[in-house]
């Protein structure tokens, strides 16, 4: 089996713009390990003939190919990070090709905030793939995708490898990972990374979990980094946040625009507050658990590591972040080995993974075959 993976190119960017581009070299580093593939490729479906800066090692691993290119090299192609042109993918299904669409991110979202927010979006035809691959986080969406797309719809594992986050540490006094006994004995440097994009992934309640464990144990939060909400300076509704907020008030809250999360913690930070909706796997939480920080969420899919939270309970959250700063240097050990488990768990080189992965591949080529 010949596999292409789609990829998005374009000026100026970078592996971590955002996860999907990730994925796409996770995944094309499991497909490699199946016995029955032969070739692993990426589909260019951007304007740059290179790959994304930060790809590291891995970037120069797989083939970039055109479409043209692709035509007569591969025989099954795996829509992820760059949308394939619907001409070249009815012409590839007619000769006999099979198209597997792996959605990652939230697809109601992707719907919604498009319509609701006037942002550029766009409706590719829905019956133009042979089966819809979604991550549990999107379990829920799985007969709305089986009504839009009119083909089977599974479910596949969520991967993940920190080749990326090692990429991006750099020198300069910056020194990533959680150093212990840092929280026992100074105040808690808590850093938000929510992407503010979208209603499912915002920072406005990590930052009141802050605000909340400041105002249980003054003195508890030292700094916040909040991260990427530069472009809601200003804006009434954000203003009226901060300006009733304590920790604003007594110079605490650093405004920031987006920034690579190892240089940020590099630079000081020894706590992660997050907080989602509907959308419970996130590279976040690995980057976070990867270098020993005390992550605090409210995903039930990562309830084993961390400390977590139930929805949107903040004082809940609270407490957490208070248990943190109490416990986490004390249970460093632990904490770390539960991590170092999640983590292999959605390896690219774990074979639960790959047998997922391999067997939805065999499914995708039988069915075409009529087997």
């Amino acid at each position: 089996m010949r596999i292409g993976i789609s990829i998005f190119t374009a000026a100026g960017q970078n592996i971590w713009n955002n996860g999907i581009g990730q994925n796409v070299y996770h995944l094309a580093t499991l497909c490699r390990q199946l016995p029955f593939v032969e070739a692993v490729y990426l589909i260019n479906c951007g304007d740059q003939n290179e790959p994304p800066a930060g790809a590291g090692d891995v970037g120069s691993k797989f083939p970039l190919l055109s479409l043209a290119e692709a035509t007569d090299l591969v025989d099954v192609v795996i829509e992820l990070s760059g949308a394939i042109n619907l001409e070249w993918a009815d012409r590839f299904r007619a000769r006999g090709g099979r198209i597997a669409f792996n959605n990652c991110g939230q697809p109601y979202a992707a719907l919604v905030d498009h319509t609701t927010f006037s942002s550029v979006g766009c409706f590719l035809k829905p019956d133009r793939c042979d089966e819809v691959w979604l991550l549990e986080k999107d379990a829920a969406f799985l007969p709305m995708m089986r009504s839009m797309h009119r083909c089977p719809v599974t479910i596949v594992p969520y991967l993940w490898a920190p080749n990326f986050l090692q990429e991006s540490f750099q020198g300069d006094g910056e020194k990533f990972g959680y150093k212990k006994g840092t929280l026992s004995s100074q105040p808690a440097n808590a850093a938000i990374f929510e992407p503010n994009l979208s209603p499912i992934k915002m920072g406005i309640l990590p930052f009141l979990i802050a605000e909340a464990a400041d105002r249980r144990a003054p003195g508890t939060i030292g700094r916040v980094d909040f991260m990427n909400v530069a472009q809601m300076v200003g804006h009434p509704t954000f203003s009226g946040l901060m300006d009733n907020s304590g920790l604003h008030k007594a110079g605490k809250v650093f405004i920031h625009a987006r920034d690579y999360f190892s240089h940020v913690m590099g630079r000081g930070g020894t706590i992660v507050i997050s907080h989602q909706l509907d959308c419970t796997q996130n590279y976040l939480y690995l980057d976070t658990i990867s270098g020993g920080y005390p992550l605090v969420h409210n995903s039930p899919l990562f309830a084993g590591v961390g400390y977590y939270y139930p929805e949107s309970d903040i004082a809940a959250g609270a407490e957490q972040v208070l248990r943190a700063c109490r416990e986490h240097d004390r249970e460093l050990d632990a904490y770390n080995a539960a991590a170092a488990a999640k983590i292999f768990s959605l390896s690219p080189f774990n074979r639960r993974n790959q047998d997922a992965y391999a067997r939805r591949l065999l499914s995708l080529v039988a069915r075409r075959e009529g087997r």
